[in-house]
């Protein structure tokens, strides 16, 4: 398949019940450390949360429902090429919104195609307790083999099994890359693809300590991560990856 509408660059956005908007901007800024940039959209309803040093790359989007959710942005350069390239591995479009197509991977999840040039290296991994820096993607049995073909060729990204069988990573060419992509196989045999974000962080126990401090919730630990919950209801987890260099520790 031609290169043409790889993306250059992902943007993890985390999609948030309109009524809870200033509780989970207030709990990611404090729980990454990040600052908040001035709101936009004709309703305010997005924000960037800007690293201490690289580009930015999570973002948080206010929606009038009541759960909360993620989606991927993928910038390329050429938007027309991206949509043709998605659609023709089986994606759907769901809308557009201010010219932005929004679609559905084949089993259901919601990504954006975003314009964006991208420059090597764009990601700078300069904190070493921790960081957002990973995308999750949960897929239900029947989904899997799918999935995993659809996200490696949409990203142009190699899949490589981990240790553990029910994980596999799409491993970016860069070292120095920007935001992880993991795919999980799930227990539950059929049911929608979802998503949740992944932090990388140094000392489990105590980031855990902190999180709870802030609000969030301890739903279960395992052996190499942590799954928290955010006070507004959103699922995440703590992992333990090198914050330097997202790689397991």
């Amino acid at each position: 398949m031609s290169t043409a509408g790889v993306p250059a660059w992902f943007h993890l956005f985390l999609d948030v019940p309109r009524p809870r908007w200033e509780e989970a901007v207030g709990f990611w800024s404090a729980a990454t450390g990040w600052a908040v940039s001035p709101p936009r959209g004709e309703d305010e309803q997005f924000v960037t949360l800007v690293p201490q040093t690289g580009d930015a790359w999570l973002k948080l989007q206010a929606l009038d429902e009541n759960e909360p959710r993620i989606h991927v942005d993928l910038d390329a350069a050429d938007r027309e090429a991206a949509v043709q390239r998605s659609t023709s591995l089986g994606a759907q479009a769901a809308w557009t919104y201010d010219g932005v197509p929004v679609m559905r991977s084949p089993g259901g999840l919601l990504f954006c195609h975003t314009l964006g040039e991208g420059t090597d290296p764009r990601f700078a991994r300069s904190e070493p307790e921790r960081v957002v820096d990973q995308i999750c993607i949960d897929i239900p049995r029947s989904r899997w083999d799918e999935e995993v073909a659809f996200w490696a060729a949409v990203t142009g990204r190699t899949p490589e099994q981990t240790k553990s069988p029910e994980f596999v990573r799409l491993v970016d060419p860069d070292a120095h890359g920007g935001l992880r992509i993991l795919l999980q196989l799930l227990e539950d045999a059929d049911g929608e693809v979802q998503a949740h974000p992944d932090l990388a962080v140094a000392h489990r126990a105590s980031e855990t300590c902190r999180h709870e401090a802030l609000g969030a919730e301890t739903v279960g630990v395992f052996e190499w991560w942590t799954v928290m919950r955010a006070p507004y209801g959103q699922v995440y987890c703590l992992t333990d990856r090198d914050p330097l260099t997202g790689k397991v520790s």
